[in-house]
């Protein structure tokens, strides 16, 4: 154990962080106020879907039959549905042991990997922990529900950062964790030009015959993951493909349902709100009106919605920069808000928003240095930072224009933190503005910023409309 005097300053190891992470969430769920009775919506349906794979007689994986989700997260869900079974606690107390690994898995042990991978650079103890708290603040109650979220980004950054050792057992490792990470959120499948980048990038310092052998681990290791999924999709759908088909038959596909719901509604909550059940949906006055001209109501074909977006550049601009203020825009740290007020709310919305502008201006330096410079890699092998970054922004672009839950930006928003946590000095920064007029003119700007942000969230709340007006 390093001396007192470096201990925040010096990285931790893997175990000490998913410890702390473990504390943290073990005391905290089971006072974070929700019952039994409040597991609804899709994190009981994660559950009920579990029950799929034990249908009379045993076991079995290809029994699943749901076309919108993936096999992978509800069995994920077997082990806390077993514990439950065991124990007779409830569903939700075993929606806790789950979420609380989850949590280990996320914060303790893929960002921080990650993080050193990507930059060469270790966080620090103290850092880590500003970013875990950061995270807690944020995030916490999604760790109370059997959610695809945070087991897909974990998944998913896990299996980037395998991609950054050599060998063919972490390639190997690399696809079956990206594969699984697709098959919990199908959207991640654009990912995919990130992790080629990474693949091609890695074929630099190896030989072509341990590039090939690694290729190969990484398509083994998916296939792993992925042949499931094709022998079900073949089984109840006729359909010989790997991915989740995300359409039930004879429907259109949820993504193209999606689009519509996006263009007619600019954000949505699922409501645990007394007097407002189910959903909390806030519309898009210009965009409803550009729908209701759409043959149908809605869009018949990929084809067509791009046809509408030529038609109206300006205003689908808007309207998309919009969701992804609203994305970012985290008013709840939870996917089941209980109140439509809850005390602190804006203390949360404000901190928010700080970190926003404060991510943003550290990510624009960053830019700018390294147009000056190149990056300095220490202590660890360094992966591309620009593949990472495409890998975890293209699914947040891909979501833009669909019904926006904030969820839906979890990577982006994590990153920012993420960065904030781990480079900022606030001291060094503040001596950088030089005099106190600078530093006036920074406070003023900071105070500008904060105004514009809780307008522009202020505006969306305007528009909350009745659960019955929701998209179904």
């Amino acid at each position: 154990m390093p001396k007192f005097s470096s201990f925040f300053h010096a990285p931790w190891p893997w175990y000490w962080r998913v410890l702390a992470t473990l504390a943290l969430y073990a005391a905290y769920l089971p006072l974070s106020g929700y019952g039994p009775g409040q597991f609804r919506f899709d994190a009981a349906e994660y559950w009920e879907l579990s029950l799929k794979f034990t249908p009379p007689g045993g076991f079995s994986l290809l029994a699943f039959d749901e076309p919108l989700r993936g096999y992978l997260g509800p069995l994920l869900v077997l082990p806390a549905r077993l514990l439950c079974h065991f124990t007779g606690w409830s569903m939700l107390t075993g929606a806790r042991v789950l979420g609380a690994g989850w949590a280990e898995l996320l914060f303790g042990v893929a960002i921080p990997e990650l993080w050193a991978r990507t930059t060469g650079r270790a966080i620090s103890g103290g850092r880590w922990l500003a970013l875990l708290g950061l995270g807690f603040v944020f995030w916490r109650d999604y760790f109370n529900f059997t959610l695809s979220d945070m087991p897909a980004l974990a998944l998913l950054l896990l299996g980037l950062a395998a991609l950054g050792r050599r060998g063919w057992l972490w390639a190997g490792a690399a696809g079956l964790l990206l594969a699984a990470s697709i098959n919990i959120r199908p959207i991640y499948v654009a990912c995919l030009p990130g992790v080629l980048w990474l693949l091609a990038d890695n074929g630099r310092f190896v030989s072509r015959r341990q590039f090939a052998k690694s290729l190969a681990a990484v398509v083994a290791g998916a296939a792993l993951v992925l042949l499931p999924q094709l022998l079900i999709n073949q089984r109840h759908f006729n359909q010989s493909s790997p991915l989740v088909l995300a359409q039930r038959p004879g429907k259109e596909p949820l993504y193209l349902r999606q689009l519509a719901w996006g263009t007619a509604f600019q954000r949505y909550e699922t409501s645990l709100v007394p007097g407002i059940p189910r959903s909390l949906v806030y519309a898009d006055s210009v965009g409803q009106r550009a729908v209701a001209a759409v043959p149908g109501g809605r869009f018949g074909s990929y084809g067509e919605f791009l046809q509408f977006l030529a038609q109206q550049p300006f205003s689908s601009t808007a309207r998309y920069a919009r969701h992804l203020f609203n994305g970012l825009d985290v008013r709840y740290p939870t996917p089941y808000p209980t109140r439509l007020h809850p005390p602190g709310q804006a203390a949360l919305r404000l901190l928010n928003y700080a970190l926003l502008g404060l991510g943003i201006w550290l990510a624009w330096a960053r830019w700018q240095t390294s147009r000056a410079q190149p990056l300095v890699v220490e202590a660890f092998v360094a992966i591309a930072p620009g593949a990472v970054l495409l890998a975890l922004l293209l699914p947040c672009l891909l979501v833009l224009p669909t019904l926006m839950e904030c969820r839906f930006l979890l990577p982006l928003h994590l990153l920012l933190l993420t960065g904030i946590a781990a480079t900022w000095q606030p001291l060094a920064w503040w001596r950088s503005l030089g005099g106190p007029m600078r530093q006036l003119a920074v406070l003023a700007l900071a105070a500008g910023w904060l105004w514009g942000c809780w307008q522009l969230s202020e505006a969306t709340a305007g528009q909350l409309r009745p659960p019955s007006e929701a998209p179904q």
